[in-house]
């Protein structure tokens, strides 16, 4: 990594901020003086990771990023490695392995890496180092468990379905590389709104995300997922085939209700599916509300 002071005066500065905005772990650079350690940057990894905006982290003391300090902020050897737990928004924590690197000018970059959990596959694994989000084989056990007990206690679940429009086509344009930085986003972005420590963001099929969250009122569950999709698309990510526009959209069909009793969980994943579905063919960039 070149010294964070002298990246504004070279040409190729906007391409190294959009690297190190993107990277898959967070990264965060901080200078001490007069023996305060603050925080001179931190990337959207680092903010997905704390559930935060992108420029919440900017001027803070380096104690108010994690839960536990380093115990040397002054460290003077390059790759210093620790374990340390970032606290959340919503006060869960998530645990990281830290990397430390001396830049000059008495600044560091530290690198926290989410400890991986089990996910399959290589993509998988970084979609969710860099957002948070589960897997869909972690999200379908919550959802049995939140069903079960929304039986049990007349507690309501919400299961929203959001589909990349013409993910297909965006594919075959941007390749692997490209597709996965894209779904990176849209993921961050998805999570960005779903805050609640209860809320499950997860990775489903090829260009799709699901939520699952409990105890909300159907007309809060459409109002979030209708941000999302106003939110994703004011990424601005160029698509050239998109059917709704010149940038990447979502569909989204979501579907609140209090469990019938006797009714397999599978009812509400199938009602997300035809929600989302009809998002798609009334012309996409939509949330639909689906019934069960």
């Amino acid at each position: 990594m070149n010294d964070a002071a002298t990246v504004t005066t070279t040409s190729d500065a906007q391409l190294l901020g959009e690297v190190l905005r993107h990277a898959l772990d967070g990264i965060v650079v901080v200078e001490t003086r007069d023996g305060i350690t603050q925080v001179a940057y931190g990337n959207a990894t680092l903010a997905a990771l704390l559930r935060r905006s992108e420029d919440w982290v900017a001027g803070r003391r380096l104690e108010d990023v994690e839960v536990e300090a380093p115990a040397d902020p002054n460290l003077t050897t390059t790759g210093v490695g620790s374990r340390v737990r970032l606290k959340r928004v919503d006060g869960t924590l998530v645990d990281c392995e830290r990397w430390a690197v001396m830049l000059s000018g008495g600044r560091m970059a530290l690198y926290y890496r989410p400890v991986p959990r089990n996910s399959p596959g290589a993509l998988a694994a970084a979609l969710e180092r860099s957002s948070g989000v589960s897997t869909e084989e972690q999200l379908l056990e919550m959802l049995v468990r939140d069903w079960s007990i929304g039986q049990r206690d007349g507690r309501s679940v919400t299961l929203m379905h959001f589909e990349i429009d013409s993910w297909a086509d965006y594919l075959e344009i941007f390749g692997r590389g490209g597709s996965d930085n894209a779904l990176r986003q849209v993921g961050r972005t998805i999570a960005s709104v779903m805050k609640r420590a209860s809320d499950v963001v997860a990775r489903s099929g090829p260009g799709g995300f699901l939520v699952l969250g409990v105890s909300m009122e159907a007309d809060a569950a459409l109002s979030f997922a209708d941000q999302i999709v106003s939110r994703i698309r004011s990424l601005s990510i160029h698509h050239p085939r998109s059917v709704t526009g010149k940038f990447l959209t979502v569909s989204a069909g979501v579907v609140t209700a209090q469990p019938p009793r006797g009714a397999s969980h599978t009812v509400m994943l199938g009602a997300t599916q035809v929600a989302v579905g009809e998002a798609t063919a009334g012309g996409g960039n939509r949330a639909i509300r689906g019934e069960i």
